[in-house]
């Protein structure tokens, strides 16, 4: 498909690339984009966009696998023009492979870096198990270093950045709790709502249980009771008959 732009130039809005190396990383790109839409409800944020980066030059396309915008509202966009007004990016990620590595590290990082000026580039190989993130400081992307657990800090974006036990990509928040997507979210609700219905229906058979227990305690002691009543006029009768 072509979009078509001003001056008589058309923009694809395709590169006609497969949209991910492997099914890991189709499943990467939805989660990050699925994170990163509930972590900034009112940003914009896609994945494997046409991004064009210079205006009149179809040539001049990138496709992010996770990009970030917090300066422009959600939207659905069939490309991405880094000349628009409020276009500047706040974060780009690129799920690399054995095949791309080579590109991600040289020509997109210099890209992201020098034209397109991102703040937080960030590159995760879901196979090759490692994780690099850069941060723009005076025009150029300085290494971010993990922290003892193995955190990255992107702290203009209040997030942290870490791989999971399972060789994932996690995202987690000022707290360090991790951020969830719509449908880890919704499963974790659901398991709190069976929790809590086991709870409840738990504190049910204590309550049960412990009415069981008042009324066999009553039971007893009405038993008491009556044997108590049955020995005074036992006793009585003894007293009786002795006096009599």
């Amino acid at each position: 498909m072509l979009a078509p732009q001003s001056q008589n130039v058309f923009y694809p809005e395709t590169d006609g690339k497969p949209m991910a190396e492997t099914d890991l990383h189709r499943q990467l790109i939805i989660k990050m984009v699925d994170i990163l839409q509930r972590a900034f409800p009112e940003a914009y944020v896609s994945g494997n966009i046409c991004l064009y980066y210079e205006q009149g030059n179809p040539k001049k396309m990138i496709s992010p696998d996770t990009l970030l915008c917090s300066s422009q509202p959600p939207a659905v966009k069939r490309t991405y023009f880094a000349w628009e007004e409020d276009a500047q990016l706040d974060l780009v990620m690129e799920f690399s492979s054995f095949s791309t590595r080579r590109e991600d590290h040289h020509k997109k990082k210099r890209i992201y870096e020098q034209i397109l000026q991102v703040p937080y580039y960030v590159i995760f190989d879901p196979h090759g198990i490692y994780l690099n993130a850069w941060e723009l400081k005076e025009g150029q992307y300085i290494p971010l270093e993990p922290d003892e657990q193995g955190y990255y800090h992107l702290w203009q974006l209040n997030l942290y950045l870490a791989i999971e036990n399972n060789n994932s990509l996690r995202f987690f928040d000022s707290a360090r709790k991790p951020l969830l997507t719509a449908g880890e979210w919704g499963l974790g609700q659901a398991v709190q709502e069976r929790q809590q219905k086991e709870e409840a229906l738990k504190r049910e058979e204590q309550q049960r249980q412990q009415k069981e227990e008042a009324l066999k305690r009553e039971e007893q002691q009405r038993q008491q009771k009556e044997e108590a009543l049955a020995e005074i006029e036992r006793l009585r009768a003894l007293l009786k008959k002795s006096e009599g």
